[in-house]
């Protein structure tokens, strides 16, 4: 098998602009501004706190410290780091690594892959490192960690197969739960709250609440309708920026609710879709909506291509607007950039994530929930 060569040449602004009717439900015939922002074979774009730059993982097979072989071992995953206009501000990868985000202060980023971590700055310095605990005799611990704003560590999760599992930090224990076995934690940006939930389709949603140390179980959810999502690590952040509510899908149904699991908004989709996420201002939610067909390379498995990216108010009192014209790649991460613009990756249906490329797409103010 040949190793697959990223594309390493400096990066290109390209814009497309496109007026086209997008899917039934939403308002049609509307123009729709998309902006290409790398050309790096890459996806997870995670803009910064300060809405500054974008954080992502480039991607492809044949990595120096795989196997040679088709294992995950052999997927690339190198962090870069860009301005708003696709100009990259390292010489270099920053790490090899996974990306989970930002710290709040925009200086440094959260990453992690085969259960090590690292909080590494912008210009590489890696601020702290280390091992996610786990027994290989009991089920094995995520290997994904978040930062938890309130302690200033990373947080994880450890299941046991006999006891259930725990949220940890390097220092402590934060809770622990029976039949806890999910893979991901994502702290509200004020550290209370703690939602829990799995890399697989329809996972028990969970969170923790640190103060009154009580659990609250939001029931099953869906964040993608892909199985194989998770694979190579995008990352998903149902919180809203003040931390009073958070939005997730079930079955087509986006829900906006409070941490105590009581539903203020819901909202349905009449379509496949997933990775809801609110904006900065709290006032709308975009996502992503999907046209599943067979893989090329296994018609027996299901590509989730056919990819419309959609904004509407959080109150639910208008039509879901298209941002993106229907697209034949699959989206597996979703953010917003400010409140008038979405920033995400398109994959495209190949092996070895041979094509994988970071967009941006303008949100008209008409779009936007307003006062």
């Amino acid at each position: 098998m040949k190793t697959l060569r990223l594309n390493l040449v400096p990066i290109v602004l390209a814009a497309l602009l496109v007026s086209a009717a997008v899917l039934d439900g939403g308002s049609k015939n509307e123009a729709v501004n998309e902006t290409l922002l790398s050309e790096d074979n890459a996806y997870n774009p995670i803009p910064s706190p300060d809405g500054n730059h974008i954080a992502y993982v480039r991607t492809g097979w044949g990595s120096p410290g795989g196997t040679g072989g088709f294992g995950r071992s052999n997927l690339v995953s190198e962090v870069v780091v860009i301005d708003q206009k696709g100009v990259p501000t390292t010489a270099k990868p920053l790490v090899d690594m996974f990306l989970d985000g930002w710290t709040p202060d925009s200086s440094k980023l959260i990453c992690f892959r085969d259960r090590r971590y690292a909080i590494v700055s912008t210009d590489g310095k890696r601020i702290a490192k280390g091992q996610i605990p786990f027994d290989p005799e009991k089920q094995p611990a995520s290997e994904r960690v978040a930062y938890l704003k309130s302690l200033a560590e990373v947080v994880w999760i450890r299941s046991d197969a006999n006891s259930g599992g725990a949220i940890e930090t390097p220092t402590r224990t934060i809770a622990t739960k029976e039949q806890l076995r999910m893979d991901r934690v994502v702290p509200s940006p004020d550290g209370r709250y703690l939602a829990v939930f799995g890399d697989y389709l329809r996972s028990d949603l969970h969170i923790y609440d640190s103060l009154s140390k009580s659990w609250t179980d939001f029931g099953e959810i869906t964040v993608h309708p892909s199985d194989d999502w998770s694979y190579i690590q995008p990352s998903w952040n149902p919180w809203f920026a003040d931390g009073s509510r958070l939005v997730f899908l079930r079955d087509s149904t986006i829900t906006v609710a409070s941490p105590n699991g009581k539903a203020e908004a819901e909202i349905e989709t009449n379509a496949p879709a997933g990775i809801p996420v609110p904006s900065p201002d709290g006032r709308s939610i975009a996502y992503v909506t999907f046209e599943p067909r067979p893989m090329k390379i296994r018609d027996d498995l299901q590509f989730w291509g056919g990819t419309t990216i959609w904004v509407v108010p959080v109150s639910g009192d208008q039509k879901a607007r298209a941002v993106t014209q229907k697209n034949p790649d699959e989206v597996l991460d979703l953010k917003w950039l400010g409140n008038d613009s979405v920033v995400f990756d398109r994959i495209a249906d190949e092996e070895f994530y041979r094509h994988a490329r970071i967009w941006r797409a303008s949100v008209p103010h008409e779009f936007r929930a307003v006062e």
